[in-house]
C-alpha cells in the first residue's frame, strides 16, 4: 500500500490498523513493547492539550449565542435529569449480568492485598469543587467542571453585555475554530498513538491476566455492549432521539475506537464533539451537552460499579439481597454524579458504593490488576451516552436537523 492510498483510508480504518498492530506488537515484544508506550503518551497529551480551551470557548459562545436564559436552563436540566435516568438503568444492566454470569466464582483472594484508600464525597465537596477560585489555575490543571462552571457564567455575562460583548464573543468563536483545526491536526497522528497504547498495555499484562477474572471481564464487556446496542443506540437515539440507530453508530464509530484504546473520556471529547454535529445536533447544544457529559455522565462506570459490587461479594461470600442491590443503585446513580470533578472520582464512586452495601474495600484492590482491560470497556458507554443525550434534548429542542434523521450512510 503507498503512501496516497494510506491517505485515503478513513480515520476509523486507520486507527484499527494501529490497534490491530500494537496488540499484535505485545503480543510477540512481551514487555519489550513498553518501548513504544511514549507514542501513546505523546497522543493522549495532545488530546488533553487541546480540552480545557476547547471548552472554555465552546460553553462561552453556546451560552452566549442561545440570546435566550431559558433554553440554556431548559438544556441544563433535560441534560442532567437523562444522565441520572440512563445511569440508572446502566447500574441495573450491570446487576443483571453480574448476578447472572455468577461473576465471583472461581477467583483466588491475595490475603496480601491491600485495599486503596478512596475519600468519601458529600454534596458539599462537590458543590464546593465546580467553584473555581482562579480561572488560570483551573485551565492549567484542566479542571473541567470549574472550566464549565466559569464559562457558563461568562457566557451568561457576554449574553447580558449584548452588542457591547460583540467583539469578545468573536474572539471565543475564533478561538474555538482555532482549537477545533488543532483538533484535527493532532487525529492525523491518532494511529501511530493508539498503536503505542496497545503494544504497552499488551505488552506488560499479556493475556495471562485475563484468565482468573474471565467472568467478570466477560460480564462488563457483555453488559456494555448490550447497553450501548439495545439502551443508548436503540431505546435512547431510535425511539426517543428519532434517529437511526445505525446512523447512530456509524458516525460515533472514531471516537468508540480511540476511546477504547485509550481510556480517556476527556482526551475523546474532541472527537465526541465533532461527531455529534455530524449527527445533525446544533452547535449550541452539542457545544453544551458534550463538555458537561465528558465530566458528569458516566453510563459505562456505573455499569462497571454494579459489576465491581456483585463480584466483591460473591469472592468475599456475602449474600447481596434484593434491598441491598436497590441500595447499590441508587448510591451509585448519585455518586456518579456527585462525584463528578473529584479527582479519581472513579475510585471514589467504588468506595462509596462498597461503603453502602457494607462489602469489604479489598474489593478494590482485588479488581486493580485488570482494571485497564475493564476500564476498555466501559469508557466506550460513557462517551456514547453522552452523544445519545444530546441527540435527545436537540430532538426535544426541534433544533436537530431533520436530513440527519434518515437512516443515511456515512
Amino acid at each position: 500500500m503507498g503512501i496516497k492510498s494510506f491517505k485515503k483510508i478513513g480515520l476509523f480504518t486507520k486507527i484499527m490498523l494501529g490497534f490491530g498492530a500494537g496488540i499484535l506488537a505485545g503480543v510477540i515484544m512481551g514487555e519489550d513493547a513498553s518501548m513504544f508506550a511514549f507514542l501513546g503518551t505523546i497522543l493522549t497529551k495532545l488530546l488533553t492539550m487541546v480540552v480545557a480551551p476547547l471548552v472554555l470557548c465552546v460553553i462561552v459562545v453556546a451560552v452566549a449565542n442561545m440570546k435566550d436564559g431559558k433554553r440554556i436552563g431548559r438544556i441544563g436540566i433535560k441534560s442532567v435529569a437523562i444522565f441520572l435516568i440512563s445511569t440508572l438503568f446502566a447500574i441495573l444492566v450491570g446487576l443483571v449480568f453480574a448476578n447472572v454470569m455468577n461473576i465471583g466464582s472461581g477467583v483466588i483472594i491475595d490475603t496480601a492485598i491491600k485495599a486503596s484508600e478512596g475519600k468519601n464525597a458529600t454534596v458539599i465537596d462537590t458543590i464546593l469543587n465546580i467553584i473555581p477560585s482562579n480561572i488560570f489555575n483551573s485551565l492549567a490543571t484542566d479542571s473541567l467542571l470549574q472550566i464549565i462552571f466559569f464559562a457558563i457564567i461568562f457566557g451568561f455575562a457576554l449574553l447580558k453585555l449584548g452588542q457591547k460583548g460583540e467583539m469578545l464573543l468573536n474572539l471565543f468563536k475564533s478561538g474555538q475554530e482555532v482549537m477545533q483545526n488543532v483538533t484535527s491536526i493532532i487525529l492525523e497522528y491518532t494511529p501511530i498513538g493508539v498503536f503505542g497504547l496497545m503494544a504497552n498495555v499488551i505488552g506488560n499484562n499479556g493475556l495471562d491476566i485475563l484468565i482468573p477474572y474471565l467472568k467478570a471481564i466477560i460480564a462488563l464487556y457483555a453488559a456494555s455492549f448490550f447497553y450501548l446496542i439495545v439502551v443508548q443506540s436503540g431505546i435512547m437515539v431510535g425511539l426517543f432521539g428519532g434517529m437511526s440507530p445505525r446512523r447512530f453508530l456509524s458516525v460515533m464509530k472514531e471516537p468508540m475506537a480511540f476511546v477504547f484504546a485509550s481510556c480517556s473520556s476527556v482526551a475523546t471529547m474532541p472527537l465526541t464533539l465533532n461527531s455529534t454535529k455530524k449527527l445533525g445536533v446544533d452547535e449550541d447544544t452539542a457545544n453544551f451537552v458534550i463538555p458537561l457529559g465528558a465530566v458528569v455522565n458516566m453510563n459505562g462506570t456505573a455499569i462497571y460499579q454494579a459489576i465491581a459490587v456483585v463480584f466483591t461479594a460473591q469472592v468475599f461470600g456475602i449474600q447481596l439481597s434484593i434491598a441491598d442491590q436497590i441500595m447499590v443503585m441508587l448510591t451509585a446513580t448519585l455518586a456518579a454524579i456527585g462525584t463528578a470533578g473529584i479527582p479519581g472520582s472513579g475510585l471514589v464512586m467504588l468506595t462509596i458504593v462498597l461503603g453502602a452495601a457494607n462489602l469489604p474495600m479489598e474489593g478494590v484492590a482485588l479488581l486493580a490488576g485488570i482494571d485497564r482491560i475493564l476500564n476498555m470497556g466501559r469508557v466506550v458507554p460513557n462517551i456514547v451516552g453522552d452523544a445519545a443525550t444530546a441527540v435527545i434534548v436537540a430532538k426535544s429542542e426541534k433544533t436537530l436537523t431533520k436530513n440527519e434523521l434518515i437512516n443515511a450512510e456515512d
